[in-house]
C-alpha cells in the first residue's frame, strides 16, 4: 500500500558544487567549438571528481551496485568515473539544445502521436536520465500550455531552467514543489484546463510511494503522477531522452503510456502499482541499454546496498 517514505531525499548535490570559472569555461567551448569538443573536456573533469569527491561516489553506489552486481575496487571506481562523464555530457547536450546546436529525434512517434493533438491534459514522466534537464523544452506537446514541477537550482551553474527554457520554444512555466501539495495542487488546476505537465518518476519529493521491482531488488519510486493523471482524467507519458550517433542529436524513446484510473472512495494507492511498475520496468530497460545515462543519486532501494 502507499505509505510515508522512509526518508526525506537528500539535498541536490549539485547545489554545493559550484565552479563558476569552469562552467564559464565550458560554455565558452560550446559556444565556439560545439558540444563535442565541450563533452570531450568533461571526460577529465569528471575524472577529479571520481577520485576526489567521496559523498559524490556514495550517493553513485546504491544504483551501480545493483546496475553492476559483483563490480569493486577499480572496476566500480570506473564505472564511478564513466557515470559520472555521462552526467556531464548530459548537461551539455541540454544546453546545447537550448542553443540550438543539437535536435530532438523521435524514435518512436507511433506510441505518441494519437495523444500529441487530442483534447485534454497530458501528465510527462520524466527521469533523471540522459539530458533530463532538457526532457520537457524537447517534446512537442502539441498546443498546450506546458508546465514542470521542479525543486529549484539553488546553483545558477547547473539551473535547470537554462534548458528548459532555451531556444525558440516557449517559456516552460516552472511549478515549485514549496507550493500546496507539492505543487501538485498548481499542477492540476493546468491539467484541468487542458495543458501538459512533467514530474520527475524517479525520486521522491512527495512523502508517498509505492513498492516496485528494480534491478533485482524492492524500490520505493512516487505515484503522485499517476494520482495526479487520474484525478484529471489525463495519460501519463513516461519519455528518455539519450545522445545519438553524434554530440548534435538527442534521441527520444516515449515509454510505457499509461491511463491510470481515479481508485474508488477509500481505497488505497495499490491501485498504481502495477502504473508505476511499468515505469520502473521502462527506467531499467533503458538502464541496461544505456547504464550511465540513469542518474539515480538516492538509495530508492528498501534493502539499502
Amino acid at each position: 500500500m502507499i505509505r510515508a517514505a522512509q526518508s526525506q531525499p537528500a539535498a541536490n548535490l549539485s547545489d554545493t558544487r559550484k565552479n563558476r570559472l569552469g562552467s564559464a569555461i565550458l560554455r565558452w567551448i560550446l559556444a565556439v567549438f560545439g558540444p563535442g569538443a565541450a563533452c570531450f573536456l568533461v571526460k577529465f573533469i569528471a575524472l577529479t571528481y571520481a577520485l576526489t569527491d567521496k559523498q559524490a561516489e556514495q550517493r553513485a553506489l546504491p544504483y551501480l551496485k545493483h546496475r553492476f552486481p559483483g563490480a569493486s575496487g577499480f572496476r566500480m571506481k570506473r564505472h564511478v568515473w564513466r557515470l559520472f562523464t555521462a552526467q556531464g555530457e548530459a548537461l551539455i547536450m541540454a544546453l546545447a539544445l537550448a542553443n540550438g546546436q543539437a535536435k530532438v529525434i523521435e524514435r518512436n512517434p507511433e506510441a505518441f502521436e494519437p495523444l500529441r493533438n487530442a483534447p485534454g491534459g497530458l501528465v510527462f514522466l520524466c527521469s533523471h536520465f540522459g539530458a533530463w534537464q532538457a526532457a520537457m523544452h524537447c517534446v512537442n506537446a502539441g498546443n498546450r500550455q506546458v508546465a514542470f514541477v521542479a525543486k529549484p537550482d539553488r546553483n545558477s551553474d547547473v539551473d535547470k531552467s537554462r534548458a528548459f527554457n532555451g531556444g525558440d520554444a516557449a517559456p516552460l512555466h516552472i511549478i515549485d514543489t514549496a507550493g500546496a501539495f507539492g505543487g501538485l495542487l498548481e499542477a492540476y488546476e493546468i491539467l484541468d484546463a487542458g495543458g501538459a505537465v512533467g514530474l520527475m518518476g524517479d525520486r521522491c519529493l512527495e512523502m508517498q510511494s509505492v513498492p516496485v521491482r528494480f534491478f533485482g531488488g524492492t524500490a520505493r519510486f512516487p505515484a503522485a503522477a499517476f494520482f495526479l493523471a487520474a484525478k484529471a482524467h489525463a495519460p501519463v507519458v513516461p519519455f528518455f531522452l539519450t545522445r545519438g550517433n553524434t554530440y548534435r542529436e538527442l534521441l527520444l524513446d516515449f515509454g510505457s503510456i499509461a491511463h491510470p484510473e481515479r481508485p474508488a472512495r477509500g481505497a488505497d494507492g495499490i491501485k498504481f502499482q502495477e502504473d508505476v511498475q511499468r515505469y520502473a520496468a521502462d527506467l531499467e530497460r533503458m538502464a541496461g541499454e544505456h547504464p550511465y545515462d540513469c542518474f539515480l543519486f538516492e538509495n530508492v532501494w528498501e534493502d539499502r546496498a
